[in-house]
């Protein structure tokens, strides 16, 4: 069943453009997907949809509209919308008239020992760019998910969601407060690696536990004593400029393409 808005003042596409806001999104436990690719991967996926939006008079792409011809007969969050009702909610330059509202999905720290394998700590990470672009490294190490400790930025920004270039549906995401990951660690005994940049042993001369969590500090304190005591060993990279630190996405993609590496040179 298809919807028809050509009113820029519907209620409906008033409650979208409210997405950009972390409180609505919170409360509505849903984000704003947009582009081609995103949509088509939040299906690809399986990911709750609400809704999709489309405008045909901007929808050029023949993936695109075979996204939305695919859709279930039974979908009933399908809105055609007119340009002039896209532009006033979308967040692109030249728009390619796709977009979605979804539900978020949050995992809990028994997912971390039920699954696995590779995951980050990231605490108080404020650029939600750099927390996309984590999730999107993630996904290309074959990564299973991100820790997002204190007050981390939200990883259905739609900043983190455009820079994880559908990743935020790949990866798993759990929140939580330092006190409980300190307990979950405590009583599981979780691998925990910490960066940290000082004389300890260069990322590239570690050997990394089949499963772990690379933990990592915010953009501008990097990991403090109560976190670096979380860790069972610290790597660094070691730097030859200026320069005393990286981005913290950066960081994050050199360590987790290195223990990528040495997966694969293992076998």
């Amino acid at each position: 069943m298809k919807r028809q808005i050509t009113s820029p003042s519907n209620p409906l596409i008033k409650e979208i453009r409210k997405l950009r806001n972390r409180k609505e999104r919170e409360n509505s436990g849903t984000f704003y997907v947009e582009g081609i690719r995103a949509v088509g991967e939040a299906l690809r996926t399986g990911q709750q949809v609400v809704y999709i939006i489309y405008c045909p008079e901007l929808l050029e792409s023949d993936f695109g509209n075979q996204l939305v011809s695919d859709l279930p007969d039974g979908f009933e969050g399908l809105i055609e919308v007119t340009a002039e009702v896209f532009d006033s909610f979308s967040l692109k330059e030249g728009p390619q008239g796709l977009a979605a509202v979804v539900r978020q999905a949050w995992a809990s720290l028994s997912d971390v020992t039920a699954d696995r394998g590779i995951w980050v700590a990231l605490e108080s990470i404020q650029d939600p760019g750099n927390l996309g672009t984590i999730l999107r490294s993630l996904d290309a190490a074959g990564g299973n998910g991100a820790i997002l400790l204190g007050q981390s930025t939200d990883p259905y920004h739609p900043s983190a969601v455009r820079a994880s270039t559908g990743a935020v549906f790949s990866q798993k995401l759990i929140r939580t407060d330092l006190h409980s990951f300190q307990e979950w660690k405590s009583a599981t005994g979780y691998p925990v690696i910490g960066t940290f940049c000082g004389d300890v042993k260069p990322y590239r001369d570690y050997n990394y536990p089949q499963d772990m969590i690379v933990m990592m500090g915010s953009e501008q304190k990097g990991l403090q004593e109560i976190h670096l005591k979380l860790c069972d060993d610290l790597v660094t990279i070691p730097m030859n400029g200026s320069v005393d630190s990286l981005n913290v996405s950066v960081a994050a993609s050199i360590i987790l393409f290195e223990i990528y590496h040495q997966k694969e040179k293992s076998g």
